[in-house]
């Protein structure tokens, strides 16, 4: 029964990786158009019936892609705990780089495709909780502009990077976002000083 059991999950997992890798692929050709349940069901080489009984929608699929990307994320986020260096902050951003340059990783492949924004604007939200728990550990104020202000730079600078970044390395983006970042953090805190 157990052995019965796995070998089904096995079928489920492989049926939906072949979802999202067809849908990343359809994606990736970026037309514009809506795609139907039809052409991944096809591109993942089964039936629409078979998409059907695992999804309601492609964008149900998205989804579901775009959350698996944002765990990726906050795993390298948790597993980085408070930064309150620059080498902490660079060495955060380097993972999330090469996380982003993997085509391997859902947010690697993602941000391939034309849902890329949605992605980024995901990253960009989760940056900015961080920067403000970060702040608060500090006892200051994580609800102000710094929070916001610090993660639209360094996402700036990630879709800069994203756009032109051939010849630049993650650790070259994370070291160089990581010194803009604390100059303004620091300015961030001799302004609150000051008040």
């Amino acid at each position: 029964m157990e052995r019965a059991r796995r070998s089904m999950d096995m079928r489920v997992v492989k049926t939906r990786r072949a979802i999202h890798e067809a849908l990343i692929g359809l994606l990736a050709e970026d037309d514009g158009r809506d795609i139907t349940p039809r052409e991944v069901a096809d591109a993942a080489l089964i039936s629409k019936k078979t998409f059907l009984a695992h999804y309601g929608s492609v964008s149900e699929v998205i989804d579901e892609m775009e959350d698996e990307a944002a765990e990726g994320v906050e795993q390298v986020l948790e597993s980085e705990g408070a930064i309150t260096t620059e080498e902490e902050l660079a060495h955060m951003i380097e993972l999330i780089a090469s996380m982003a340059q993997d085509k391997a990783t859902t947010l690697g492949a993602l941000l391939g495709t034309r849902v890329r924004e949605d992605v980024v604007a995901r990253l960009q939200s989760l940056l900015r909780e961080r920067i403000a728990c970060t702040l608060e550990r500090e006892g200051r104020d994580g609800s102000g502009l710094l929070p916001d202000f610090l993660a639209g730079g360094l996402i700036s600078a990630f879709r800069k990077w994203l756009r032109e970044g051939a010849g630049i390395t993650p650790q070259d983006l994370s070291h160089k976002a990581a010194t803009l970042a604390r100059a303004i953090w620091s300015a961030g805190q001799e302004g609150a000083h000051e008040a």
